[in-house]
Formats: C-alpha cells, sequence, structure tokens
C-alpha cells in the first residue's frame, strides 16, 4: 500500500492520536452487534492495536494486522496480550492471514478503506468475503471528505461499497453516519456492516452431492474426497493460496492415496464392483506390490528411503498421480456440467536420488493440485462432520462390491481406514525424558511448572481424541493429576502463553539439540501441520502458529476450555545458568 511509508515515518505521532479515543467512542454503532465473547476477530489495519486490545480484553481472540513495522512494533509493546496473533500483513492479498486457516466472526477495517486503490478494491472484498465465518460481519468505515495530502488516499462511496459487496454474496447489514472523532469538520464517516445471508462457503452442498449421490465406478472419488480432507486438516502447513484457489503438492495427494489405499489392498478388500475386479485398481502395479514391507504408517512426512524401496516408491506415487489425474480428479465435476473441480499438473518424473525423504520439495516435484477456496475452507472447518460421512461412504461401497460373505467385513473396513500414526505415540516423548533425567537433569511439567518424579504422562497438547496429531511438537510431560484435570479439554491462550517457554525448552532438550536429523525431521512436522509464516522457523514460531490453530479447533470443534490452576514457572537450573533461553513470544 503506498501509504505505508508516511506510517513508517510518523508512527509516534500517529500512535498517540489513535490511542486519545477508546475503542466505545470510534465503533459506538458497532457495540450492538458484536459477536459474543469468544468469536474470532479480524482487525485489518491494527495500526496502535487499540481496537485488537479492547476486543482481546473482552473474551475475543483477534488477529491483528498491519502493513507498517513502526505501527506493529508500537502495538505490540503498547498491548501485549495471549489472545493477540500480530500478523504483517496488507490487503488486497491478505496472503498471511489466508495462511492460518481460520474465519472470523467479525471482520473490522477502521479507517482502511480509503487506502485500498478503486481498482484493488473488488479483489479485497473478495478475500475478505472468503474469510468470514458462517453468520460473520464486516465493518468498514468510509471517510467522506477531502483526503489527507500526506497519505495515498482515494475517494469512497457507500454505493460503490454496496455494488462491490453485491457481487460476492454480502448484503449492508447496517449504515450509520457519524462526525468525526477527531474534531475535523471536513472530515465524516459512514459506517457500514455487511453479512452473508448464508454460510458463505456454498461449498457444504456440493460436498454432501459427491459424497452420497454422484454415482461412483469404484472407490477413488470417496478416497481423493477423503485425502484432500485429511490433508486440510493435518498438514496445512504445505499448503498455497491463491486468488480463488489452493494448491497443494501432487506428491503429498498421492502419498495420503498411498496410505488410506495399502491396508485395503493388503488385505484383498474390493475397491470396485465384481464386474472390474479382473482388472483391479490402475495404481496396483509392480512398484506398488514391491512396497508391502513398508507399513502404511511409515510413509508420512520426514521418512526417508533408500536403495530399491526408493525408487519403487517414487515410481508408484508418480503411478498413483498419474491415475488421480485422469480418474477422481478428472471426473469429480461441477453439477450439471462437465468441467472437473480440481486442476491436476504433473510434474516430469526425475531420477531416484540414493537416499530419498519424503520432505516438501520431493512431494512439489511430481506437481501441482488445486482446490477451489470454498472447497477447502469447507474441509477445514467441517472435517469433524465430513470425515465420518466419507469413511462411512467408502465402506458401504466395499461391502457392495464384497461377494465372499465375510461377515466381518464391516468391521475390518472401519478398522483399515482408520487414521491414526502410532510410529509417534507417546513413548517416543517418555524415552527423551528418560534420557534427560540419565543426564542428570530434571524435567518439567509445561502446564503446571513442578518437577516430574517418577509418576508422570506424556500430554498431546492439543486432544487426541479430537484431532489426532502425535508429531512431537504436540506431545508434553506433564504431571499425572494435572493430565487427568485436563482430558480432553482445550489449553487456553493464556495457558499455552504462560507455558511457552517452559514448552521451547522441553523441544529443545528431548529434540531440538539431538541431531540434525532429529530437529530436521521437529521442524518439517510441525511446517505440515501447523500454519507457521516463516520458512526457517524456530520455536517461537511454532508457539505462534500452535496459538493460531488453538483458535481453529476451539471453533470447529467446539472444545472445553482448560486451564491449569496454577504455573510455578520453574525452569531447569541447567538451562537457567548455561544454556540460552527460547525467545519469549508476544501473542
Amino acid at each position: 500500500m503506498a501509504s505505508i511509508p508516511h506510517y513508517e515515518q510518523h508512527a509516534p505521532r500517529l500512535v498517540e492520536q489513535y490511542e486519545s479515543l477508546s475503542f466505545q467512542e470510534v465503533h459506538a454503532s458497532l457495540l450492538d452487534m458484536l459477536p459474543p465473547p469468544g468469536a474470532t476477530v479480524l482487525d485489518v489495519g491494527a495500526g496502535s492495536g487499540r481496537d485488537a486490545a479492547w476486543f482481546a480484553a473482552n473474551g475475543y481472540d483477534v488477529v491483528a494486522v498491519e502493513p507498517s513495522e513502526a505501527m506493529l512494533a508500537h502495538a505490540r509493546k503498547l498491548h501485549p496480550s495471549s489472545r493477540i496473533h500480530w500478523v504483517p500483513d496488507s490487503l488486497p492479498d491478505l496472503a498471511n492471514v489466508r495462511r492460518l486457516g481460520l474465519s472470523f466472526d467479525l471482520i473490522l477495517l477502521s479507517a482502511v478503506w480509503m487506502h485500498i486503490p478503486p481498482a484493488a478494491r473488488q479483489r479485497a472484498l473478495r478475500k475478505l468475503a472468503t474469510l468470514l465465518a458462517p453468520n460473520g460481519r464486516i465493518a468498514i468505515s468510509l471517510r467522506l471528505g477531502p483526503p489527507d495530502s500526506e497519505r495515498a488516499m482515494y475517494e469512497v462511496s457507500l454505493p460503490e461499497l454496496s455494488n462491490l459487496a453485491q457481487q460476492f454474496g454480502l448484503r449492508i447489514v447496517r449504515t450509520n453516519d457519524s462526525q468525526d472523532q477527531l474534531g475535523r469538520s471536513e472530515v465524516s464517516w459512514t459506517n457500514v456492516v455487511l453479512g452473508l445471508p448464508d454460510d458463505g462457503l456454498g461449498a457444504l452442498p456440493l460436498l454432501r452431492h459427491l459424497i452420497l449421490v454422484d454415482e461412483k465406478a469404484s472407490t477413488y472419488k470417496i478416497a481423493l474426497l477423503r485425502v484432500l480432507e485429511r490433508i486440510a486438516d493435518t498438514a496445512a502447513g504445505l499448503a498455497r493460496y491463491e486468488a480463488d484457489s489452493v494448491v497443494v503438492p501432487l506428491g503429498l495427494v498421492s502419498l495420503f492415496w498411498m496410505r488410506m489405499y495399502k491396508p485395503l489392498i493388503d488385505n484383498a478388500l474390493p475397491q470396485m464392483p465384481p464386474s472390474r475386479l479382473g482388472t483391479g485398481p490402475g495404481f496396483v502395479t509392480d512398484s506398488f506390490l514391491a512396497l508391502r514391507p513398508i507399513t502404511a504408517v511409515e510413509l508420512r512426512i520426514g521418512s526417508v528411503f533408500s536403495g530399491q524401496t526408493a525408487k519403487h516408491l517414487h515410481r508408484s506415487l508418480s503411478e498413483i498421480s498419474q491415475v488421480i489425474r485422469n480418474m477422481p480428479a478428472n471426473y469429480l465435476r461441477w453439477p450439471a456440467s462437465d468441467n472437473p473441480i480440481f486442476e491436476v499438473t504433473r510434474r516430469r518424473m526425475v531420477s531416484t536420488p540414493a537416499q530419498l525423504q519424503i520432505d516438501e520439495a520431493f512431494l512439489w516435484s511430481l506437481g501441482d493440485f488445486r482446490i477451489p477456496l470454498e472447497i477447502w475452507q469447507a474441509l477445514t472447518h467441517y472435517n469433524v462432520w465430513i470425515e465420518p460421512v466419507l469413511v462411512s461412504e467408502w465402506v458401504r461401497l466395499i461391502e457392495s462390491y464384497c461377494n465372499d460373505g465375510r461377515p466381518d467385513i464391516r468391521a475390518l473396513a472401519y478398522s483399515l481406514l482408520a487414521w491414526v500414526d502410532p510410529v509417534r505415540d507417546t513413548s517416543f516423548a517418555r524415552a527423551a525424558v528418560d534420557r534427560i533425567r540419565a543426564a542428570g537433569k530434571p524435567v518439567y511439567c509445561v502446564w503446571s511448572g513442578a518437577r516430574l518424579r517418577d509418576v508422570y504422562d506424556v500430554d498431546h497438547c492439543f486432544p487426541f481424541a479430537a484431532w489426532p496429531c502425535g508429531d512431537a511438537w504436540n506431545l508434553m510431560p506433564a504431571a499425572r493429576q494435572i493430565n487427568i484435570q485436563k482430558s480432553n479439554r482445550l489449553v487456553t491462550q493464556a495457558a499455552l502463553e504462560r507455558a511457552s517457554e517452559t514448552i521451547g525448552e522441553w523441544w529443545r532438550e528431548a529434540f531440538l539439540t539431538q541431531g540434525e536429523g532429529l530437529r530436521r525431521q521437529f521442524f518439517l512436522e510441525a511446517s505440515q501441520t501447523l500454519p507457521i509464516l516463516v520458512n526457517s522457523p524456530e520455536p517461537a514460531d511454532v508457539i505462534d502458529a500452535m496459538k493460531v490453530h488453538r483458535i481453529r479447533l476451539s471453533k470447529d470443534q467446539g472444545l472445553r476450555p482448560w486451564e491449569p490452576a496454577s504455573f510455578t514457572g520453574r525452569k531447569p537450573p541447567a538451562v537457567e545458568v548455561a544454556e540460552p533461553r527460547c525467545r519469549q513470544t508476544s501473542g
């Protein structure tokens, strides 16, 4: 935005000016339309952080966006809060915000719209509409009067905004005129609230049709939809956001496909009608069959393969990508249309390295898989509903294809379709605890700060029952009684903030100082599952991403909050004396 240099140069004066007014004074007409506390707010152009701080103090989770580094630094210092997630970003793209994978109950643009060039406003409003939660609201203040000559401003009007809103299904819920709170006689404001008449996605009915109604010649369509749902839920960190779509690595789609199908093929469960069984699934090639000794759970980010196994895996994933492109991605189409919903771009297979690691570069090397944004959002926010329907339909299809009369086919199919990750169970973290203790160092409960004795638990920070993730970053040592109290509840933002340094110290001792391979694996997993916004993350970046993901889990799954009764804050003496601390996050 052209106005950013002005804000960089005059940040102290502007911060003082903004802070001279209260939230209630500036947004009096909005107070009765606010969502209830606990809702998620996006403050675009957060300035001094005044509005974000008010929302945080009143129980809202806030993503505060500000393009000016100087303003952002002042805002962080003035308003430290564990409920505010500060993001450097700007309209019209909001690329960093979209990578967070959140939807918002309220989006606030206070004195921002006049800085957006008219040619970019349609794109900007489209982005805002796609970030809006069901029944959400967008509040925009329009500055009327001569522009400030020191800042890049453009003329705005209510008719222009109204016409743009209609293009994206938005309707004007309220308008209100007000005088300028800074006493400028030549300036006045029109405050506009926009809303969606429905959920704003339009994807759930389509997904229901594709899952339950669309004609299926095999399980391929269901498999592809479930693959995409699992990626949206557990590997969204690898997604790249574009204007109206999300692109994920074709190699990741193929990897999840292989992981889902392998147990079914190994147990000879049919995946197409008896009339087609003679041909068999097109992806079950010699390379696929050569991987029989490899278990499905070994097919995960960070795994390393060599020799013939690496060559068979590489070739099989490439062959699977071709089947996906030619079959389910081609035949999953928009209603009453011959146009495919998904777009697949394959890349030419290169030679297999001697040591093949399943990492981001390798997964992208197979190609791109493009998903319409509204479908991605539905898969992200409604996966708790979508996945059981997909699995149930997959089992129904297998039952309909099976003609050998096996009575256990239904139970077997459900068990083989379960998505679990036993390779990284709590024993991995327990081994780290044992190693640390053997070196003469204490281990502390991340939630209470108390030193752990012989009896302790390894807690999944985000409840495994609600979001099955056994990655190292999600495994925390905890006192037995604390873990019992927490159970399947979701740690609060404040508790996560208080524990962040202790968690960072645990990661450092358990994983990050145990060789480059384990350190790389730790961040590979975190980057796959969490919305991390930097290329070379540090522990504090993972903590920040966890805070954002906690908001998503709270919104999408309605988990009950949990906060420990007390936190001692004690740290291992060896860390306090000899080792550098992980840098604190500002929330």
